[in-house]
C-alpha cells in the first residue's frame, strides 16, 4: 500500500498528519525540497480509507487514536506516533509499548516512499523482520497460556499440574478461590509478553492480558482500563524443577 503518491526530486524530508474521522481535512502531506521550502504531496483516498479502518479496529481493541503522524527522513529514518483521541494519563509504560506496536504493524504494511521517479529510484526504508524469540520465552507463553485456559474454565484440577513444589501463598489462594467459588471475574485474552528475564532456574515474566468481564465490578474495571488502552498486566515467576516450567507466584501489576 502506497501512503504517498510521489514526492519532488531530491526530497530531503517526507511529512504527513492523518486523522480519518475529521471531518473537514483528514490528511495533509508535504516533502522538502533541497532549497528548504515545503512542496504538497497528494494521499490516494484508498489510504484515508484503510488508516479509517485500522482507526476503527485500534478503538474497538480498546486503544483509540485521532491522528497519526508520519516523518521520513531521505537517509532512512523513520518517526511515526499516534495521538490518542482522548488524552488519559497513562498509568502504564505497557500501553505505550502497545500502542507503539500497532503503528509498527501498520508501517511495516507500507511502502512509504513514491514511485515514478524521473531520475532514479527513491531512497527506501528497509523492514526489518524482528527475530525470532529466545526457546524459554516461547516455553513460559506456552505454559501461561495453559494457565490462563485452565483457570478461564476453573480447572483447578489442570492448573495444579502446571504449578511448582512450593508455590507462593498468592497461587494457592487463587486455587482456592477458584475451587469454591468458579471463575465468576471475568475470563482473560492472553496477547503478548511486555518484560521477561530468565536466571536458569527461575523465569520472571510480565504478560499483557485484556479481560472479558463476567461480573459488574469486573466491568467496572474494564470500562475503567478502556480510557488507559485496554490492557492489563499480569507477572508471573515460574520455576525449572527439572521437567519444564511450572507457575510458582502471580500478582496483577498496580495501576
Amino acid at each position: 500500500m502506497l501512503l504517498l503518491v510521489e514526492a519532488p526530486t531530491g526530497w530531503t524530508h517526507l511529512h504527513a498528519e492523518f486523522e480519518p474521522s475529521s471531518p473537514g481535512a483528514p490528511a495533509a502531506a508535504s516533502a522538502t525540497t533541497p532549497d528548504g521550502h515545503p512542496s504538497p504531496m497528494d494521499v490516494p483516498a484508498e489510504v484515508l480509507e484503510n488508516l479509517a479502518e485500522h482507526q476503527h479496529r485500534a478503538a474497538a481493541a480498546g486503544a483509540p487514536w485521532r491522528r497519526l503522524i508520519l516523518d521520513c527522513h531521505s537517509d532512512g529514518r523513520l518517526a511515526v506516533r499516534t495521538e490518542p483521541a482522548k488524552m488519559p494519563a497513562l498509568r502504564r509504560s505497557l500501553v505505550l509499548v502497545l500502542t507503539a506496536l500497532t503503528v509498527g504493524c501498520l508501517v511495516a504494511a507500507a511502502v512509504v516512499f513514491a514511485v515514478d521517479w524521473r531520475w532514479g529510484p527513491p531512497p527506501r526504508v528497509e523492514v526489518a523482520a524482528l527475530p525470532d524469540p529466545p526457546p524459554r520465552q516461547k516455553e513460559t507463553f506456552a505454559v501461561i497460556s495453559r494457565w490462563i485456559d485452565a483457570e478461564n474454565h476453573a480447572d483447578v484440577a489442570r492448573m495444579r499440574t502446571l504449578i511448582c513444589t512450593h508455590p507462593a501463598p498468592s497461587v494457592l489462594s487463587w486455587l482456592s478461590s477458584l475451587q469454591d467459588y468458579g471463575q465468576r471475574q471475568g475470563l482473560l485474552v492472553l496477547d503478548a509478553v511486555t518484560r521477561f528475564r530468565d536466571a536458569g532456574s527461575q523465569v520472571w515474566v510480565t504478560v499483557a492480558v485484556r479481560v472479558r468481564p463476567l461480573s459488574e465490578s469486573q466491568q467496572q474495571e474494564v470500562a475503567a482500563a478502556q480510557q488507559e488502552g485496554g490492557f492489563f498486566a499480569d507477572e508471573y515467576t515460574l520455576d525449572d524443577d527439572g521437567t519444564g516450567l511450572k507457575v510458582c507466584d502471580l500478582s496483577v501489576v498496580p495501576g
